[in-house]
């Protein structure tokens, strides 16, 4: 992300480029989602406005001073400690707070499948198992909520090399069915008659109070707390706004907790990457052999990514537990924290932080925004997996390196160069493609609008991942067929013979 001293001069210090560009519009859509829900357009307009420019100004100070991209985390970091009064409800606060848990389990999960390419789909297991080993300490043996976290970490870390075993005889999609075991048999598990005593069967368990904020910061966080309280409650007797006050207060606390932890996390998860075992994890990746001549230890960097994936997946689920307040078998089935991690690391960008960090905030603030913008009575569920699999289509076949990757790529080139090679491949097209593409559209959207948004977001992947030359070349047959049924001219005869 290190730019040259040459790459800016003057005036272009302070446009953005073109991978800024990306993250400042994302901003601009985050941000008009996020007050979206006002019903007043002065302040939408006015409070998106404020965001993105103070982002903007935020970002040329800092590179400016540093020459780079590192003003990126900068900025993230800041918007991230300003989230809770961003936000116009706690709900928009509890979304954010799983974003940070979610990222932490999207980090480890990196670890083993973005850095040592071994393939796990039993992480589902092990958020769990940590989940499940807190609330079972708290609930039957009364224990403080720290100590209890901290030994369902410990009992995860142990877990995880031990599901990590598997990784020294197995590879790829053998190592994926041996690890999918654990996510597939831990919900049954926890429903057998023998420790329904312990687990709560089918119903789950509940935490029946969750952490306060201390003295001074719950009194701040009240304070801060009352330009947050909704318009039909502020002539709410006193006791319902001082609900609603403490409300806000713990929601943040529990915040800037998981937003603490989240930040060391992927602290550790970027320096992991670039130490002795991050480069080591990286030649078992890509040339296990060569790296067993040099020696490597496979085997035991094999099972050392798992324990520090599952490291990261303990984290998340005692986090989870404390934040939700409430674990039941469903909340850890195969789809929900085993795949779909899979799919937004790969839509984020593998071994690479930011790409979990993009990938969490796809996992959660996705659903939210699909759901504000479809409007439609179309199962949700549905259309969200449709659209995570058109992302996933999109990416692999478009974007290898993923978002992240993909914005690392395209901030080394100048609004020049870009502006060029635009230029340059639109005009290397036919007219027969463009047309061609126009045809696509609007088969898109006519099915979207007759047969339902589903098969729309499936018409459109197929649009996608087309060879460029498909609809160029039905283009052309169809162009042929005007000359079927004609008859041919006969060829006029040579000069000499008439």
């Amino acid at each position: 992300m290190k730019m040259t001293g040459n790459y800016r001069q003057g005036a272009e210090r302070f446009i953005p480029s073109p991978a800024e560009a990306v993250v400042l519009a994302a901003l601009l859509f985050f941000t008009w989602y996020l007050y979206g829900g006002t019903g007043n357009d002065v302040f939408l307009g006015l409070s998106t406005f404020i965001v993105v420019a103070v982002a903007w100004v935020l970002g040329v100070a800092v590179r400016i001073a540093l020459n780079d991209m590192r003003w990126w985390l900068l900025v993230f970091a800041i918007l991230l400690g300003m989230a809770p009064w961003l936000a116009l409800n706690t709900f928009q606060i509890a979304v954010m707070t799983e974003v940070l848990v979610f990222s932490l389990l999207l980090h480890g999960l990196n670890v083993v499948t973005g850095l040592t390419g071994q393939m796990s789909l039993g992480h589902g297991a092990l958020v769990g198992l940590s989940a499940y080993a807190v609330a079972i300490l708290v609930d039957h043996w009364d224990w403080p909520l720290l100590p209890a976290m901290l030994v369902a970490v410990a009992i995860t870390f142990v877990f995880g090399f031990a599901l990590g075993i598997p990784a020294l005889r197995l590879a790829g999609p053998y190592l994926a069915i041996a690890t999918v075991a654990a996510a597939l048999v831990f919900p049954l598990i926890l429903k057998l008659d023998d420790v329904q005593d312990y687990t709560g069967g089918v119903q789950g368990l509940r935490l029946t109070k969750q952490p306060q904020p201390p003295g001074f910061i719950g009194d701040f966080l009240e304070n801060e707390s009352i330009a947050k309280i909704p318009e039909q409650k502020k002539f709410a007797p006193e006791e319902v706004q001082l609900r609603e006050r403490q409300k806000f207060a713990q929601s943040a606390y529990l915040y800037f907790l998981c937003f603490g932890v989240a930040a060391v996390g992927t602290f550790a998860a970027w320096n992991l990457q670039r130490s002795r075992f991050g480069r080591a994890f990286i030649a078992v990746r890509d040339a296990e052999v060569a790296a067993t001549s040099m020696g490597i230890n496979t085997a035991l960097y094999k099972v050392t990514a798992f324990g520090i994936s599952a490291l990261y997946a303990g984290i998340a689920g005692a986090l989870l537990y404390m934040t939700v307040a409430f674990v039941a078998p469903e909340s850890f089935d195969l789809f929900n924290l085993s795949i779909n991690p899979i799919a937004y690391l790969v839509i984020g960008g593998l071994a690479a932080p930011g790409g979990a960090m993009v990938g969490a905030f796809g996992y959660k603030w996705g659903p939210e925004v699909i759901k504000k913008i479809a409007r439609t009575d179309t199962d949700f569920d549905k259309l969200q997996g449709a659209l995570t699999g058109l992302m996933l289509i999109v990416v692999m076949t478009r974007m290898p390196q993923g978002v992240w990757g993909s914005l690392v790529r395209i901030n080394s080139f100048s609004w020049r160069t870009m502006t060029r090679e635009a230029k340059d491949w639109t005009l290397s097209r036919p007219i027969a493609y463009w047309v061609a593409i126009a045809l696509g559209v609007a088969v898109i959207l006519g099915i979207g609008a007759w047969y339902g948004p589903v098969w729309g977001v499936f018409a459109a992947g197929l649009l996608v991942v087309a060879p460029q030359d498909v609809w160029a070349g039905v283009y052309m047959w169809l162009r042929s067929l005007a000359g079927i049924g004609r008859r041919r001219q006969p060829a006029p005869a040579p000069a000499d013979a008439r």
